[in-house]
């Protein structure tokens, strides 16, 4: 039997750059010596997805865990970091979880990375000790430190592992898991340069399947413009829509704007609206995303890994205003893949101003043919079987045969 729901033991763990130098730390096969276990039994598969720290290595997690459940009935529990955002998720979707407090190497000072390393053995020592009590029959890690000791301690009990990374540029945990890992999953084709040759498998980034569904049919009039810097907003984004506005009053009875501010700048926003009199849905924060999308014409939002994947699922067009201070900038990396296949617009966030973004809605409403090219770019860019892929992909590393 799998574990029980709602289990939530806290382990104390802490990431650091395993074989920084390019080397496995231990050789082949983990330090255990144990092999890559078999599943005998389908039905009594047991699966541990390491995932957390934010909703980007969060969700996608999510959508693999459903797909195990639907598919192969799996018992399924995620490590992950302790924060309650996190946890209420997990607990809304009925996953069990075990805490790892986990800490990011990467843009640490000093004093607190080697605060970081000094915590490095009994770290990889307690995600050891977790994975031997779950006893599953394969690790997925999806990237994030909250990764890293259950990936590691994987590799040492000789459990298969497996990665997913989401965006175009791998973060720096799994570019560390990537040597000790039998299969890495990613979002973009050429983000499998990155990783040894041959263990990649391009299968896109797996999202909610409402994504997928279809929709009551869009209205062809107002232009709707939805806006949407992710679920904390953008505050940036949000104040160069407010400045462009103004600039956009000759159209306001063929406009309408959808905006997803974060709560901080929720009034100031449905403020800027109303003075210009413009009709408008504003929101801190709304669940139903794929909804708003569907009744949109064009999104204007930051170039998250999975914003990109749910914008193909629905098949619209984006004006993508990457998030500068991304890791390794990745945000602009996931962007030009869009632009290059001729499914969105990019604007740098230095170059995002008020008469920017007024300049790309008048020229979207007077050329209402390109918004179609890109929509038909950007729905052959969907890839509605990730989950399924990266499903059958982790199976076939614990199957006999």
């Amino acid at each position: 039997m799998g574990p029980p729901l709602h289990k939530n033991c806290r382990l104390s763990a802490t990431w650091y750059q395993v074989g920084a130098s390019g080397h496995s730390p231990w050789p082949m096969g983990g330090a255990d010596g144990h092999r890559g276990r078999r599943m005998r039994d389908p039905m009594d598969l047991r699966v541990v997805i390491a995932a957390g720290g934010t909703g980007g290595h969060l969700f996608p997690g999510i959508a693999v865990a459903r797909e195990f459940l639907v598919r192969h009935q799996a018992a399924v529990t995620f490590l992950t970091t302790p924060k309650p955002v996190t946890t209420q998720i997990l607990e809304r979707y009925g996953f069990a979880w075990e805490a790892v407090s986990s800490r990011a190497l990467k843009g640490e000072g000093l004093l607190s990375r080697g605060r970081t390393l000094i915590g490095v053995p009994g770290a990889v020592l307690a995600a050891r000790t977790r994975l031997k009590a779950l006893n599953p029959h394969l690790v997925l890690g999806m990237g994030g430190h909250s990764a890293g000791p259950a990936g590691v301690a994987a590799w040492l009990l000789g459990i298969p592992l497996a990665l997913h990374e989401q965006n175009a540029i791998p973060g720096a945990t799994n570019r560390y898991l990537s040597r000790l890992a039998q299969k890495i999953f990613v979002s973009f084709p050429a983000c499998g340069d990155f990783f040894p040759r041959g263990r990649s498998l391009w299968t896109g980034n797996p999202i909610r399947p409402e994504f997928f569904e279809p929709g009551p049919p869009r209205a062809a009039s107002p232009f709707t413009v939805m806006i949407t810097g992710g679920s904390q907003g953008a505050h940036a984004l949000n104040m160069a829509v407010l400045g462009g506005v103004s600039l956009l009053k000759g159209f306001k009875d063929r406009l309408a704007f959808l905006h997803l501010t974060g709560e901080a700048d929720r009034e100031a926003v449905a403020a800027g609206y109303r003075e210009h009199g413009f009709t408008h849905e504003v929101a801190a924060f709304n669940p139903e995303v794929a909804a708003w999308m569907r009744r949109a014409h064009l999104l204007v939002c930051r170039a998250g890994a999975s914003t990109l994947a749910e914008l193909a699922a629905v098949g619209r067009a984006a004006i993508l205003v990457p998030y500068p201070f991304a890791a390794n900038n990745h945000q602009e990396f996931n962007a030009r893949f869009l632009t290059a296949a001729g499914a969105a617009e990019i604007i740098l966030n230095k170059d995002f101003t008020g008469e920017a973004f007024a300049g790309k809605i008048n020229q979207f409403l007077t050329a209402p043919e390109h918004l179609s090219h890109l929509e038909a770019a950007s729905r052959q860019l969907a890839k509605p079987d990730a989950a399924k892929e990266i499903v059958e992909g982790c199976v076939a590393l614990i199957r006999p045969g």
